[in-house]
């Protein structure tokens, strides 16, 4: 059985080498930590298709300034102290492990603020995504400006063509496949497997998705379906603390039969959309890992 891991938007630092041992870091760590610690990693059968030079190759480049989102009275919170911090982490192939913080009186008074500022700043945006769920046009224009790679994907059918390409040179119909998407990577593999029902799907995974967004259910293959090709469980991890994607795929269109398996996890307070708070989180491990146990 293979597994295919696919990868969200925002990738274009890396290229196809790192950002497939990126994850596979991320992804050791979390295996080290689970119930399964002597599973054998040189086993597994793994592939991560990468898409994010496609971007470039548009004449794109994908900016993302969160803090564009955020009411004017917050911008004079001191996020600073937040900030640099993430710099310092973005500039290294550190991985800290689940959970990163603890709120004790043990902490410095810079880590504290620095912790508070960031949970404040997330409720905030998250307070803004519901906003904008109301409003699908004004949310369209925003993913339109700041999130260029998702509406390239959504809006232009020759990038979406060429990414799922990428995808496809990794399957046969002759196989079983565990599919691990975040993010954008959610859409594009249920756009996939709608078109592709050939394909052997033992569990399909999808970590911090869009998916519950109206602009993105306007745009995805319809009618919207359980993918046929899904043999297995959908399991759907999401973080409440991600404002990206802090809600599950429970309500309509998505009250399939079987049903989706929502489970809600904690992410990092500070970055809690990227992959490194979900592919390590022990309940994501175990649904990896568990279809390869059984097989």
């Amino acid at each position: 059985m293979k597994i295919i891991f696919i990868h969200g938007m925002n990738q274009q630092n890396y290229n196809a080498k790192s950002l497939r041992q990126h994850w596979l870091n991320i992804f050791k760590q979390g295996l080290k930590c689970s119930k399964y610690p002597n599973f054998n990693f040189n086993t597994l059968h793994i592939d991560l298709p990468f898409y994010g030079d496609l971007l470039t190759q548009h004449h794109q480049q994908n900016t993302l300034d969160l803090n564009t989102f955020l009411p004017k009275t917050w911008l004079n919170f001191p996020l600073h102290l937040h900030q640099a911090q993430e710099k310092s982490i973005e500039h290294t192939d550190f991985i800290p492990f689940l959970p990163h913080y603890s709120v004790s009186q043990n902490l410095p008074i810079s880590e504290k603020l620095n912790l508070f500022t960031a949970l404040a700043k997330d409720l905030a945006l998250k307070e803004f995504s519901i906003l904008l769920n109301h409003f699908p046009k004004l949310h369209e224009q925003l993913i339109h400006q700041f999130l260029i790679e998702t509406y390239l994907y959504l809006s232009n059918e020759c990038f979406l063509q060429e990414v799922h390409a990428r995808i496809l040179n990794c399957m046969n119909t002759s196989e079983k496949y565990i599919i691990v998407a975040h993010s954008l990577g959610t859409v594009i593999a249920y756009n996939l497997l709608y078109q592709h029902p050939e394909f052997n799907i033992q569990n399909f995974i999808t970590l911090g998705s869009p998916l519950a967004f109206r602009v993105i259910q306007d745009r995805i293959q319809h009618p919207i379906i359980r993918p046929k090709g899904i043999r297995g469980n959908w399991l759907n991890f999401y973080s409440p603390d991600d404002f990206l994607t802090a809600f599950p795929l429970t309500n309509a269109p998505f009250c399939f039969s079987p049903p989706i398996i929502n489970q809600m996890i904690s992410t990092f307070t500070n970055k809690p959309h990227e992959i490194m708070g979900y592919l390590q989180h022990p309940a994501v491990i175990q649904s990896i890992i568990q279809p390869l146990i059984k097989c």
